[in-house]
């Protein structure tokens, strides 16, 4: 546990046992008071290094530091008292200036099993990171600040007499299943259109069916004595329960033969009376009214309905239980009241109310259907950059653009896969290009059509809360028409791009809870010029559209994601670097809108020396615009100041006052002729 800084630790202490050395420590930091930055430690408790430094892990330690934001200074001393009671914390102290606790935490693996590798181990800090973050805000009123993991990530030693201390502190859990492993189905199978179809389940249902018909033959080569439809009820729901088949969808196809299908209430009931069970070896009469509604519930659900938690939506999605595999439709009012009076008719007690509360709660499974397509896309074949060859199918001139909507791609994929934590995907590829150019059409088949549900056309700036949900919901959006937007809208636009989190408030509550952005964007325009703002021009990427886009033949959406999972698994950049948004910059000059103002200033001033002959205040530069602009386009002060700032024109000061140093066109000249 330790990072040199300014001074080094002997050897013979790194190599003790983690016990030993935590407590050589807790010495330092309650014994040995800071005095000077030179007597400073970096510590690192995540991990043990040999003696060639930081490069060669010796052993994993399950330690994991987190420290407060400094926002209430004044609560850091009831913050160490408070951690101190969470069995997790094994060592807590302040910094050196008081403003910020650090909590060291034990944890491990919750199936036990030791890291296997370095990234392994840095996954399971990442996650306990998450975790502890919420347990100790539950648990005190201490908020701990999630950060940047790393194999060395330490803090400065300090001084602190009350410093907690715990050596027997218990090991955090931690499940260390990636997003990956939660969402990946070897059953499913992806089609050319990007839809995942589950084969292994029609085959087990072709079998069902198959199983079902030789019941019912069985049932009516056995009716040799004219037996009524009732008899034959039972003897056909006997044989399915026997058959082992699900009772809907049994009851489904009984309900497709011409004798039965005219009384459905009768069909239920028999299939209902054949199939019931005793709950865990108790009987129904042995169970007070709450359980008995609570179990008919559960047991009316998992026979009639699958249910499933969109979280990207925020709502559950049903569909009926009965092998036809039918679309997921969104759970609205009518259907749940639908289903209580279906309860109702089996013969349930439970009310409305008893039934939302199953509904709402966590035992319906959980489901993201875009981790769920990009943990099944497979592994990328290499034969082919298929992001690239997606791109090209938007004609144009600048040969750059297939790179930076490769980078752009990644962008987006890994702000699905939350990969980064500090910032959102912050560029905006604009294509720019008249009519009937497909410009919009390539921006909607950058999605599966599985996935089209989480594309939208465009945004309404001015609904706060609308904004809020699609920040959070959708995966893209085109800003179809981007110069139709006002400023006010185009500023909002820029400022949503930089944001990483979203405040969204769920419908019918008060509160509000922070989410993951999700969502990214890309824009089409008919205007050649759409940059008013030069200063966030680096957050666009504009490509001209020099013919109609491609959008022909299949688009293999299995391998162009595929590819782009693989690349951020394997460390390719998915950011766009600073010598990204120069180049960036520098291509959008084109498309930049041009000012009078702007003009005026160009063509009447030119950046000089700092000499003190070509000195000019704003007031002297207003005035000289007052010769070749009109009033009524003459702009203020400020806005003056702000254009001469963004054109770059050197600055400085003359007797304490601001100004800009400048020729004129009339020295020019004059220089010229001298």
């Amino acid at each position: 546990m330790y990072k040199i800084t300014k001074r080094t630790i002997k050897h013979g202490v790194m190599n003790q046992p983690v016990t030993t050395r935590l407590d050589v420590i807790v010495d330092r930091i309650c014994q040995k008071p800071v005095l000077a930055e030179r007597d400073m430690l970096q510590l690192v408790f995540g991990a043990t290094f040999g003696r060639n430094g930081i490069d060669h892990v010796s052993s994993m330690t399950g330690l994991l530091l987190m420290s407060t934001a400094e926002e209430s200074v004044s609560d850091i001393g009831q913050w160490l008292r408070q951690v101190a009671q969470v069995p997790y914390t094994v060592l807590a102290y302040r910094s050196l200036d008081r403003r910020v606790l650090n909590v060291v935490i034990r944890t491990e693996r919750s199936d036990g099993q030791p890291s296997q590798s370095t990234t392994d181990y840095l996954t399971l800090l990442r996650q306990a990171q998450k975790q502890a973050a919420s347990i100790y805000q539950a648990m005190t009123d201490c908020r701990l600040k999630a950060g940047e993991v790393t194999i060395d990530m330490g803090c400065p030693i300090s001084f602190d007499p009350q410093a907690v201390y715990r050596p027997d502190a218990q090991a955090m859990p931690v499940n260390v299943a990636g997003w990956k492993e939660q969402y990946h189905d070897p059953l499913l199978r992806m089609t050319s259109d990007g839809t995942l179809r589950h084969d292994a389940d029609r085959e087990a249902d072709e079998h069902a069916r198959l199983e079902y018909y030789t019941c019912l033959r069985q049932t009516l080569e056995e009716d040799t004595t004219d037996a009524d439809d009732e008899q034959l009820l039972v003897t056909l729901a006997n044989y399915c329960r026997k058959a082992r088949l699900d009772e809907e969808a049994c009851v489904k196809r009984t309900l497709w033969q011409y004798r039965f299908g005219s009384n459905e209430d009768l069909v239920r009931k028999v299939f209902r009376t054949a199939y019931a069970k005793k709950y865990q070896g108790k009987p129904m009469s042995q169970m007070n009214q709450k359980e008995r509604i609570a179990r008919t519930i559960s047991d009316f659900f998992q026979r009639r309905y699958q249910l499933r938690y969109n979280e990207v939506k925020q709502l559950v999605e049903f569909r009926p239980n009965d092998q036809m595999h039918l679309l997921w439709q969104p759970l609205t009012d009518r259907d749940l009241h639908r289903m209580a009076f279906e309860e109702m008719m089996e013969g349930g007690q439970a009310w409305l109310v008893d039934l939302q509360l199953y509904v709402n709660s966590s035992l319906v499974r959980r489901y993201n259907p875009i981790l769920e397509f990009l943990a099944n896309v497979g592994t990328w074949n290499r034969k082919r950059n298929y992001i690239e060859d997606f791109a090209r199918r938007l004609k144009t001139d600048w040969d750059r653009w297939p790179h930076f909507f490769h980078r752009w791609l990644l962008a987006m994929v890994a702000q699905a896969m939350d990969v980064n934590r500090d910032y959102g995907n912050s560029v905006v590829p604009m294509i720019i290009g008249r009519q009937a150019m497909k410009k919009s059409t390539f921006c909607r088949n950058i999605l599966p059509y599985s996935l089209r549900d989480y594309y939208m056309d465009d945004i309404k700036m001015d609904n706060s809360e609308q904004v809020e949900r699609v920040l959070g919901r959708m995966w893209l959006v085109n800003i179809d028409e981007y110069n139709s937007k006002t400023d006010r809208e185009q500023a909002k636009i820029k400022r949503l791009l930089t944001e990483k989190d979203v405040q969204v408030r769920k419908m019918r509550s008060d509160q509000y809870t922070m989410t993951p952005r999700l969502c990214s964007f890309i824009a089409t325009t008919n205007d050649r010029h759409p940059l008013c703002d030069a200063t966030g021009s680096r957050r666009y990427l504009c490509v001209e559209t020099t013919a109609q886009a491609n959008m022909s033949g299949t688009i293999d959406y299995q391998q162009m994601y595929a590819q782009a999972v693989w690349e951020i698994e394997h460390g390719v950049q998915y950011w766009f670097d600073n010598d990204d948004e120069r180049e960036i910059e520098a291509h959008n000059k084109a498309y930049r809108q041009v000012t009078s103002i702007e003009e005026a200033l160009t063509n009447i001033f030119q950046p000089a020396k700092h000499d003190k002959k070509y000195f000019f205040t704003t007031t002297d530069i207003h005035q000289q615009l007052r010769e070749v602009i009109g009033a009524n386009s003459m702009p203020t002060l400020s806005k003056l100041g702000r254009e001469l700032k963004r054109l770059n024109f050197p600055e400085g000061a003359q007797d304490g006052t601001h100004g800009y140093y400048l020729r004129t066109r009339r020295q020019q000249l004059k220089k010229q002729d001298e």
